[in-house]
């Protein structure tokens, strides 16, 4: 097996081959002047299994146009398997058509990592995986979404969370907070947003819940603007919560969103290295590294 750690996660690639016991091969890569990118492999691939680490934040064409150079690459050169760890998968979002006329992003990178060779995909946290479980029945590609909540929450019990209360945003992400609540023991729940009928405000609400007193911890995939993360720390607090964290796979962090949720009130944020910021407190390498010594 050969670790390959794309420009994007070079840390995270190297963290991985460490897991494995094995070296990493850092790409030769650089931009053209036009900005195109140049990729060049350092090792040879011939009959290997190729691992392509990549994640595609903060530039996601960039990225993703570099995953596909080299997953090419590493086909081309005679991988006998390669396997594409893309630990955050941007352009996952748009799964459906809300809209006629409307591009599917998803399947368009899904059926590109295909074309270029790529024998699996190895995600962590998908957006959406009932949406990767209908695109595996059209795909030769195998798909496999790895979940970083136990590891979170672990980390948060570590942290003194221990027995806190799980919450996601919303009901379709009940289960990240159902999986992080069998780890903290506190129970888990969502939150409904309602409009104030006289002033237009919504409020992040959680049924049948008393809180006051209690350690609360928001989880989610993913944490962008950080509005709806906010407004649900906001509102944990507003009810008595005592400590509260908001934690997240993927921290995209975009502008202002720390701020925003910290002066919501939230005692501690963090992530993962999944996209790698000074938020990134838990590392995916250990997850990453035990599904490809499984399958190996």
């Amino acid at each position: 097996m050969i670790i390959i750690p794309g420009p994007a996660s070079l840390e995270l690639g190297e963290k991985i081959a460490e897991k494995i016991g094995v070296d990493a091969h850092t790409v030769d890569h650089r931009l053209f002047p036009d900005g195109e990118s140049y990729i060049r492999l350092t090792v040879p691939v011939e009959g290997e299994t190729a691992v392509v680490v990549q994640t595609t934040f903060p530039n996601p064409d960039r990225g993703m146009m570099q995953l596909f150079l080299m997953v090419r690459a590493a086909k081309d050169l005679g991988a006998g398997r390669v396997v594409c760890v893309v630990p955050y998968l941007a352009y996952s979002r748009q799964d459906k058509r809300f809209l006629d006329g409307e591009a599917l992003s998803l399947d368009t990178v899904v059926t590109l990592l295909e074309n270029a060779g790529g024998d699996e995909l190895i995600v962590v946290d998908a957006h959406n995986e009932e949406s990767l479980e209908r695109l595996q029945e059209k795909t030769r590609l195998g798909m496999v979404n790895l979940s970083a909540m136990p590891l979170i929450a672990g980390h948060m019990r570590s942290l003194g969370f221990d027995g806190a209360y799980s919450l996601s945003p919303d009901e379709g992400a009940k289960h990240l907070a159902d999986a992080a609540a069998e780890v903290l023991g506190g129970g888990s729940g969502f939150f409904e947003k309602t409009r104030h009928r006289a002033t237009g405000e919504i409020e992040m609400v959680v049924r049948d819940l008393e809180i006051g007193g209690k350690d609360a911890v928001v989880f989610d995939d993913i944490i962008s603007s950080g509005g709806t993360t906010a407004a649900a720390v906001r509102g944990l607090k507003k009810f008595g919560a005592h400590k509260v964290a908001a934690a997240c796979t993927h921290g995209l962090f975009m502008g202002d969103a720390e701020e925003r949720i910290r002066e919501a009130g939230a005692d501690l944020i963090l992530s993962t290295d999944t996209v790698q910021t000074p938020l990134s407190r838990v590392t995916v390498a250990s997850l990453v590294a035990d599904h490809l010594k499984k399958a190996e």
